[in-house]
């Protein structure tokens, strides 16, 4: 069956109806659950509705506006209102128009509900229809968070965290069920696939764009290796930018807040050919003075944010079968940079470089006197991240039921800094890192769906990624003054320190092809399986590293012009079965595999011999899981119980003389449940609890490769919590006219986690809670509000690594608390 509308504002389903032009009709999809299919104007577009919802949040016909028909419960038998503009009919079932400039729904959560249409299968589908853990975020609750980055949501998410090692202005560092990276090298994948408009982000300095302008971001946890790829062993992040679409229309927010933080965010859609061409632009500009203090004249504060991101996007539909959208991306994150608080300062520690060094009776060798948020350093790092990128998406319905699909992504970019490692004002140890100079990646993606009637449907698909870097450290270890004269590498004068460095050029090619088979046995019960084959190939050339100190100019040339190259292959395969008993229920179980490349140690000092390859990761996991919607859509309950086998986990190890290599641990298993439900008592008040509990150890018999004396076996996995927990309310306080008061409010529980695989005490973060809220007032076209994130001040650390060869660790605190009052325009 088959749903045709033509140029209508509202409507609503009624059987197999009739009215004005208007037919509906029904059929089932791929995964068991019902959709819809019709004609909206121009082109025949298919939006499932599992039985109950179907949510049209795109008409082809802008002459009479965007509109959203929203169609309740019930199957396609059942008798639904029917509402038209012209007939201000008062009926049971939701049925509306949207404006093309509208205030925020009363009491929308955070947390997205059945409704929202997702993509995590490479198909659209409403959240509460897919079959795996996921959660997802529209657009309404980044602005209600007034989010910029994705910490700033994804704690709402059950068993995910993420962490900043080179603080909240770097790259970002997600911990899915456990699993995440521990090498902070920009040459490396990270085992948490992060995809921005369905194109994968491979290097760290592709993954720092801010959040503005985005339509939703989907959380994909546990092992996502058919349809996404290698580097999913964890999960997957999948964050969707707003289409242009045929409408003008626009907003702009300003805010400022304590730190003198200044948010200035807009966008502007403006159609060029009616139902042909349209075209959006997005910027986002965040700047303030440093959240941390620094007790040092003339430095300035540190852990600066300043920011400036472009988007620019033009969406082209020259036929009812035809659609492209490309996209360009600009971002740039500078300013002073990261301050590390040196914890657990030794400078007689055992495992130093220089023993007998005169350190510790050197003004500004401990952290006497400074609170938690001060520091004292004696220079003022500096960030210097950039990327551009394009990004094309083309969609051919080469028939109505097959659908080829074309995603071509290029970018380009840099990241330089300058830190101070050991937050002190003694030279320590104050590293120049070029993580990376021209930094490239291309991505092609070409995969087709079928959509047919019959019980059985398929995608397949080719990928090829290509991505290259040239990187380096320089670090400086013990270079202060007045060190003593054992501080030293041999040269002369003595008391000079030690200086390490490297380059390298790293280039990587990737070759995939994916295939996935969904089948309906009956009405209600479902299976799928996949596989996908990949190959890697990883070289390295050109590796240079010399020693030395830092007033002597000769070096040491440790490693000439090293070149190596490796290639990596693997098979992946997920298989599952769905089953609905009612309408409201589902329940699934799966097997589903995850692999991440091979990976070069970029901490190679000394000699040849460290440049060595960790081999890939993988990761298995048995899943089985329910979804339901109950009570009149008014209590939404969804749960998980996995066990997840983990082999190779690559791991930067702490070593002597301030190595850092990369190793892998042979064998871990993460058990774990998870809950995400979601209230709505009445109609103005949302409340949200999601639960993780989690087991991370490594086994018994778990080795470190390339090592001796390091016992990790029962120890909890680095970065993993065995508990965590996030509440969230989101309550409609008054109405006035047409618009509302809005509260919102979240908090979030992680406890203890550890920051190296030896479970050392002194590297990890005691269980903490971290409160968020805002007020705001909300119209058509207008909104003001004022918010607070960290309400309490929570003192924390999010990152840890072990620096003992310098004589203390490096621990990266979490933001303090900041407040900020926003207000928007919207035309």
């Amino acid at each position: 069956m088959r749903l045709i509308m033509r140029q209508r504002n509202y409507c609503m389903l009624l059987g197999r109806l009739r009215l004005g032009g208007i037919s509906f009709g029904a059929r089932r999809s791929s995964g068991g659950s019902q959709v819809l299919r019709g004609h909206l104007g121009r082109r025949e577009r298919e939006v499932p509705s599992a039985k109950c919802t179907l949510a049209l949040q795109r008409t082809y016909n802008e002459r009479e506006k965007y509109m959203i028909a929203r169609i309740t419960r019930g199957s396609a038998h059942t008798a639904l209102a029917i509402s038209l503009a012209s007939l201000p009919l008062a009926v049971s079932a939701t049925a509306y128009a949207k404006d093309q400039v509208q205030p925020e729904p009363s009491a929308a959560s955070a947390r997205g509900n059945g409704d929202i249409v997702v993509t995590a299968m490479r198909r659209e589908q409403r959240l509460q229809d897919v079959p795996v853990a996921i959660s997802a975020f529209g657009g309404e609750a980044l602005e209600k968070r007034q989010a910029v980055q994705i910490s700033d949501l994804i704690q709402l998410s059950p068993n995910s965290q993420v962490n900043y090692p080179f603080g909240e202005g770097g790259p970002p560092n997600f911990v899915i069920r456990g699993i995440s990276s521990t090498d902070y090298s920009a040459n490396q994948s990270k085992p948490i696939a992060i995809y921005i408009d369905e194109g994968i982000r491979g290097l760290s300095t592709f993954e720092t764009m801010p959040l503005f302008d985005v339509e939703r971001v989907e959380v994909l946890r546990g092992p996502q290796g058919t349809l996404y790829g290698k580097n999913a062993t964890g999960g997957a992040v999948n964050i969707v930018t707003k289409k242009p679409g045929f409408s003008t229309e626009g907003y702009v927010t300003g805010s400022y807040g304590n730190f003198n933080r200044v948010r200035l965010q807009g966008a502007l859609q403006v159609p060029l050919i009616d139902n042909v061409l349209s075209m959006r632009v997005a910027a986002l500009y965040v700047h303030d003075t440093g959240v941390l203090k620094n007790v040092t004249p003339g430095l300035g504060d540190l852990d600066q944010t300043d920011v400036f991101a472009f988007r620019g996007a033009l969406q082209f539909e020259p036929s009812d079968r035809f659609e492209a959208t490309l996209r360009f991306n600009h971002m740039r994150s500078g300013g002073r940079n990261y301050a590390p608080f040196a914890g657990n300062i030794n400078f007689n520690d055992p495992q130093i470089i220089f023993p007998g060094n005169n350190l510790s009776n050197l003004p500004g060798s401990n952290r006497d006197g400074l609170g938690f948020f001060e520091t004292a350093v004696n220079r003022a790092p500096e960030r210097d991240i950039r990327s551009d990128g394009l990004n094309l998406i083309m969609n051919w319905e080469a028939s109505d039921n097959l659908k080829l699909t074309s995603v071509t992504t290029y970018d380009w970019g840099r990241w330089v800094d300058t830190g101070d490692d050991d937050g002190l004002v003694i030279e320590a140890d104050d590293p120049i890192v070029t993580f990376g100079k021209n930094m490239k990646q291309f991505v092609q993606d070409l995969r087709l769906a079928t959509s047919f009637d019959g019980p059985l449907n398929v995608q397949a698909g080719l990928l090829y990624t290509y991505d290259s870097v040239n990187a380096g450290f320089n670090y400086s270890l013990l270079t202060d003054p007045g060190c003593g004269a054992v501080c030293s590498f041999g040269f002369t004068p003595t008391g000079t320190g030690f200086i390490q460095s490297n380059s390298f050029n790293q280039k990587r090619n990737s070759y995939a092809g994916y295939f996935r088979a969904d089948y309906e046995v009956t009405d209600t019960l479902s299976a799928y399986g996949g596989v996908r084959f990949s190959r890697d190939k990883v070289a390295v050339s050109n590796f240079n590293a010399f020693l030395g100190d830092n007033v002597d100019p000769v070096a040491i040339q440790s490693i000439s012009n090293y070149s190596d190259r490796r290639t990596f292959n693997n098979t992946s395969f997920e298989v599952g079965v769905n089953w609905k008993p009612t309408q409201n229920i589902l329940l699934y179980a799966s097997m589903r595999e995850g692999y991440r490349s091979g990976a070069v140690n970029a901490q190679a000092f000394s000699d040849p011999s460290e440049i060595t390859f960790a081999p890939p990761e993988t990761a298995r996991t048995y899943e089985a899981g329910f979804k339901s919607t109950l009570l009149d859509r008014a209590l939404t309950i969804n749960g998980t119980v996995f066990q997840t086998d983990y082999a190779n986990q690559q791991v930067v190890v702490t070593e002597a003389g301030g190595l850092f290599p990369l190793r892998s641990i042979s064998a871990a298993r993460v058990r774990g449940f998870e809950a995400d439900i979601t209230a709505r008592p009445i109609d103005r008040v949302t409340l949200g609890v999601g639960v993780g509990v989690l087991d991370p150890k490594y086994r018994n018999n778990a080795t470190v490769t390339g090592t001796s004396g390091i016992d990790v076996s029962g120890n909890q996995i680095s970065n993993a919590a065995k508990f965590s927990l996030n509440l969230s309310g989101d309550f409609v306080l008054a109405e006035i006219n047409d618009a509302t008061v809005d509260l919102s409010l979240d908090g979030a529980y992680t406890s203890r986690v550890y920051y190296d695989i030896a479970q050392t005490r002194t590297l990890s973060q005691p269980g903490y809670w971290v409160a968020n809220g805002r007020i705001a007032y909300n119209a058509k076209r207008f909104a003001v509000g004022a918010g607070v994130k960290n309400i309490f001040n929570e003192k924390y650390f999010t990152y840890g690594l072990g620096l003992r060869f310098a004589g203390l660790d490096y621990l990266i605190r979490g933001t303090p608390r900041t407040y900020s009052a926003d207000v928007t325009f919207r035309f």
